[in-house]
């Protein structure tokens, strides 16, 4: 079990009101090389003068048999890191996608909360600041570690994470809230978003959150997102806002059972579901 808790503090200045195209130039990616190695990371870095203010990460290729282990933001600010492992001996070629919106620093005071546990892991906001981006970092003693859930509380004051595919006693779990101010001249609004659908038959579930409605004066940005199922073999393998920050996105896969006509014949009698979160940030002017 890890113990222990990390902090950092930037401060952060969002512009007042940025054109659509603008926010898409400050979505950085950076892609692992696709191979067949049983691991891979990727590290995106902010342009200089600038810091993360929300991130994610996915996996490519071998959808159903990689899984995020982590994502999340270096202390600093600087950089996001996304982590991913093939969890049943996949030999096919696959890779996995770090992604980081980045402003110039300023007041709006974000820092960077993580918290460590077993099977799970809470990261709270300090003071009154709230959370931007939810991030997470699984290990297991033995087997291979997953992120079953990352969720974002319903007053955005902190992150739950909790990591599946072993014994609870040989997980460890990190939980990430990349935290910042609200109520201030940048940032008057707030809130958790979410979207609910029934486990696909197929090996991977897909959704996305959607942004909260605001007035068309105003501004909205989905700047991180959650993922959780009713299933209990099920795996956070996309996670993140999208390059134009009106969805907060998500994948889960199944765990690898032997056809696909078990995977269909067990959706089908549990009716389980999928639910994504958006954490989103904006202005009323």
């Amino acid at each position: 079990m890890l113990a222990g808790l990390t902090a950092a503090l930037v401060t952060v200045t969002l512009p007042a009101a940025p054109a659509a195209a603008a926010v898409a130039d400050h979505f950085h990616v950076a892609r692992s090389t696709s191979t067949s190695w049983p691991a891979r990371s990727a590290t995106v870095s902010c342009p200089p003068g600038q810091v993360v203010w929300g991130f994610g990460g996915l996996t490519i290729g071998g959808t159903g048999h990689v899984a995020l282990t982590a994502v999340y933001p270096d202390p600093e600010l600087g950089s996001v890191t996304a982590i991913a492992r093939v969890r049943d001996g996949w030999q096919g070629p696959w890779a996995v996608r770090a992604t980081a919106t980045c402003w110039p620093a300023g007041n709006v005071g974000l820092v960077r909360v993580g918290g460590q546990g077993g099977a799970s892991a809470e990261a709270s906001c300090p003071g009154q600041k709230r959370v931007y981006a939810s991030g997470f970092e699984v290990t297991a003693a033995k087997g291979a570690a997953y992120a079953a859930a990352v969720v974002p509380e319903p007053d955005m004051s902190g992150v739950t994470v909790r990591a599946g595919g072993s014994e609870s006693a040989d997980l460890g779990t990190r939980a990430y809230a990349l935290c910042g101010l609200v109520n201030t001249p940048q940032i008057y609004i707030y809130r958790r978003t979410e979207e609910t659908v029934a486990v696909d038959p197929g090996a991977s579930t897909s959704a996305a959150a959607p942004p909260m409605s605001h007035s068309p004066s105003g501004w909205s940005w989905v700047t991180g997102a959650g993922a959780s199922s009713t299933r209990t073999d099920m795996f956070i393998d996309a996670l993140g806002p999208n390059p134009e920050l009106s969805l907060g996105t998500a994948r889960m896969s199944r765990v690898s059972t032997t056809t696909a006509s078990q995977r269909m014949a067990g959706v089908e009698e549990g009716g389980d579901e999928v639910t994504v979160w958006g954490t989103c940030i904006g202005a009323w002017y």
